[in-house]
């Protein structure tokens, strides 16, 4: 072992014990309670799938941009989204995807106020570290009935290879949106198309424009780049040109988004021809 790795394992160990307070009762929660909620499997969430193209939808300014029509054209294929898009009432969610998440309690609550969601397949993290996973579905914030998917996942803040199986766990790198486009791959889409993820700002669509959110970090505004921005944007790039190999395509939906520098944007206009359909 390196003296890197043996550094990254004292690291983590540290932070495995400052987290065990909390990470401790939520997972036992969490072991007590979740046959409260409906198993979904793998292949359910394979079989699920309406369209060889799905469309991941993060929270960035650059959502507030796409048009009614837009949104009628992406409603046409699968909706993976993540973090706070449940904020919006735009689209019907296909899929949501819950790992990071700032307040349990708010963010519950708005999944289970919109009618967007009432039918949407959750796919929650689990494992000892997923605090937030774990007490969503232990302590039952969410709907009653949900139906829901458990993964794990892991290489958090490493360039490593995407994951081909959900029993290797799913790749998180850099940040979340990576961790969404392994998923993707996961399920088996051949079109993958990013909406939201601009990185260029801390930016949100559900918030003023000129307000930070309060739970970022010291030093952050809303004018700042994101804090992983160009090494997401490498780790997907890198992604993309394995996967357009094996005949899977990543675009990103916002021209002036920083992933453009390694994906070709979507051309926005198929959805309204039409011209965008599923492959038989």
């Amino acid at each position: 072992m390196s003296g890197k790795q043996f550094g990254r394992v004292l690291l983590n160990t540290y932070w495995w014990l400052m987290a065990l307070p909390a990470n401790l009762p939520a997972w036992l929660a969490d072991w007590r309670n979740r046959k409260y909620y409906p198993r979904v499997s793998e292949e359910d969430l394979v079989r699920a799938r309406k369209s060889d193209t799905v469309f991941i939808c993060g929270t960035g300014s650059s959502v507030l941009d796409i048009a009614p029509r837009e949104w009628e054209g992406i409603a046409k294929h699968d909706i993976l989204s993540f973090r706070d898009f449940p904020r919006q009432y735009f689209v019907k969610a296909d899929y949501h995807v819950t790992g990071e998440v700032d307040d349990v309690d708010e963010y519950a609550t708005v999944i289970n106020e919109n009618p967007l969601y009432d039918s949407t397949l959750f796919l929650v993290q689990e494992g000892f570290m997923a605090t937030m996973g774990n007490r969503l579905i232990g302590c039952q914030k969410l709907r009653k009935g949900a139906p829901v998917f458990r993964y794990r996942r892991r290489s958090r803040g490493i360039l490593a290879p995407f994951s081909r199986s959900f029993s290797d766990d799913v790749v998180h790198g850099f940040g979340s949106v990576v961790g969404m486009v392994n998923i993707a791959y996961l399920l088996g889409w051949k079109r993958i198309v990013l909406v939201g993820i601009d990185l260029y700002d801390h930016r949100y669509f559900y918030m003023p424009p000129n307000q930070t959110r309060s739970v970022e970090k010291a030093g952050l505004t809303f004018e700042s780049p994101f804090t992983q921005g160009d090494r997401i944007v490498d780790q997907i790039g890198m992604w993309r040109d394995r996967m357009q190999s094996e005949g899977v395509e990543v675009y990103a939906y916002n021209p002036r988004s920083l992933l453009t520098s390694r994906l070709p944007i979507f051309e926005r206009s198929s959805l309204v021809q039409n011209s965008f359909l599923k492959s038989e």
